[in-house]
């Protein structure tokens, strides 16, 4: 009887120190500690799903949003904004992953029914590297975390060194456009897009200027004065060409080099889009498209 109680008081005590409290500092600024192993996350952000997925962790998520195409045989817990907090607090997670920006006020909506909540909202390729080592202390894979977040890293810097030789460098543009060209988006300084164009040989034409998070809205008089040799433009679905279609086919940006050399690429607005690992994709195909095209 001695020998029992004895090693179950060994074994009780192996669990109180097998985790250890762990305090970290979300993108809003925030102080959370986890004083328990996370078994159970709530993803309100798709972005971050991505992180999770390739951190061999999805068996811990037991919900995600309506829009969440990385993960998709969980519980779904609506949309994005406002949060079903009903919904859940019935998953009873430990704690929920969400976003910066408009999901910011979902924070205390969480916190008032005790929920732990981590905000995850990168603006730069090396707050999106810290962002995913952070999402693997949150799931217990610090060391593939750092591992991955190494190897991402260094395929970006591999990549950004083989353009020091180039001579000429294509002057870059991407333009975001709905409807019309009157006002279209573009990045600047403080955008991860803005990173992507420098890292994958281009010039950003626009990395002057900046706006909230790097984005800005430009016109037509803009863009005809710094007359690119490439625009890119978003594609967000199969067949989506509206945003190419309206630059190739605006009258005033006939005479632009890169609409009269038919430079006018799509690329995916999905990835230019998610701060997440795939950037480091849209990388390399940036990076392929600049040098063909330089």
């Amino acid at each position: 009887m001695k020998k029992v109680f004895l090693a179950t008081l060994l074994l009780l005590s192996f669990m109180a120190f097998a985790f250890q409290s762990v305090t970290l500092v979300d993108d809003l600024g925030r102080v959370v500690v986890f004083d328990k192993e996370v078994e159970r996350i709530v993803v309100a952000a798709p972005a971050i799903s991505d992180f999770i997925v390739k951190l061999g962790a999805k068996d811990k998520v037991v919900g995600v949003t309506d829009f969440d195409s990385y993960i998709t045989d969980v519980e779904k817990i609506g949309n994005m904004v406002p949060l079903n907090v009903e919904k859940i607090v019935s998953l009873n997670p430990d704690v929920v992953l969400l976003t910066g920006g408009f999901q910011e006020g979902e924070v205390s909506k969480l916190e008032k029914f005790g929920i732990k909540a981590f905000v995850i909202n990168p603006t730069t390729l090396n707050e999106m590297f810290r962002d995913l080592s952070l999402v693997g202390v949150i799931l217990g894979k610090e060391k593939t975390a750092q591992d991955y977040s190494f190897k991402l890293r260094q395929r970006m810097l591999n990549i950004a060194k083989n353009t020091f030789t180039w001579k000429e460098k294509p002057r870059v543009i991407y333009l975001s456009a709905y409807g019309s060209v009157s006002q279209m988006w573009t990045c600047g300084t403080g955008a991860y897009l803005n990173e992507l164009i420098a890292y994958a040989g281009g010039i950003n034409v626009t990395a002057p200027y900046t706006g909230n998070n790097g984005w800005f809205a430009v016109g037509p008089e803009f863009v005809i004065k710094e007359d690119p040799d490439i625009i890119l433009v978003p594609s967000y679905y199969p067949g989506d060409k509206g945003a190419y279609d309206l630059i190739m086919n605006a009258e005033q940006f006939k005479d632009i080099k890169a609409v009269k050399n038919k430079k006018v690429f799509i690329i995916d607005g999905n990835k230019a889009s998610l701060p997440n690992t795939g950037l480091i994709d849209l990388l390399g195909e940036l990076n392929k498209l600049f040098s063909e095209n330089r």
